[in-house]
């Protein structure tokens, strides 16, 4: 046991006497620091104070962070679709009606097409009941002839008389059919067509196919007139 007092003798109380120099200089030097000159520096402070005098006390400034690249892909934009041909839309015409003209040529064409028609069989005979160029009667005929031009009218006189719009005698045109009432009592028993310059055409019992002119014997019988064009 005091051999190992001795040995802690021995190695603090080197340490103790170091420490103790050490404080006992550091308070001196706090005290009277003026008082200290160059001659009373140690080797020990000026190789401290030469370590000292070679390290820069300024704190480094932080650099500021670039900030970094963005990683992620900018936003594209929509791209802008090439522009497309532009379709001419149809122009839709207005239906425009016909006019009075227009109207009047086209009955004038149809009007010389079923007297061309009619006058092809003048001198058919007369056949009561007939309704082929082998024969016809009045209305057989006028039913024949308008038939060919696309026209359809029914069989006899009468109901032919019941068809289409009155025309007065002044304003005749040609097409136009005529009637008549040959027992002058104002019943239809008698047509035919008006070809225009006052005549007409028809099926006449004792000449056939003939035309006439509307003397005064057929104004006496005359009933009316209709436009079927």
């Amino acid at each position: 046991m005091k051999n190992m007092t001795k040995i802690y003798s021995k190695t603090i109380t080197p340490i103790l006497g170091t420490i103790i120099s050490a404080f006992l200089f550091v308070s001196i030097i706090t005290t009277f620091p003026a008082t200290i000159t160059s001659d009373q520096i140690t080797p020990e402070i000026q190789a401290a104070n030469e370590v000292l005098a070679n390290v820069d006390t300024k704190v480094p400034e932080t650099p500021t962070p670039t900030p970094e690249a963005s990683t992620t892909n900018p936003p594209t934009s929509n791209p802008v679709p090439a522009s497309q041909p532009k379709t001419s839309t149809p122009v839709k015409k207005a239906q425009t009606q016909p006019s009075r003209s227009s109207t009047s040529t086209s009955q004038s064409g149809k009007a010389s097409a079923i007297i061309a028609t009619s006058q092809q069989y003048i001198g058919v005979k007369y056949v009561f009941g007939g309704t082929t160029p082998a024969g016809f009667d009045c209305s057989g005929f006028v039913q024949y002839v308008f038939a060919k031009n696309g026209i359809s009218l029914p069989r006899v006189s009468r109901d032919q008389y019941k068809v289409g719009t009155s025309v007065s005698f002044s304003n005749l045109q040609p097409g136009d059919l005529v009637f008549f009432s040959l027992g002058k009592n104002g019943v239809v028993d008698h047509d035919g067509i008006y070809i225009g310059n006052g005549q007409f055409i028809n099926a006449a019992s004792s000449k056939g196919v003939t035309i006439y002119t509307l003397g005064t014997y057929w104004k006496s019988a005359y009933v009316g007139a209709k436009r079927v064009l």
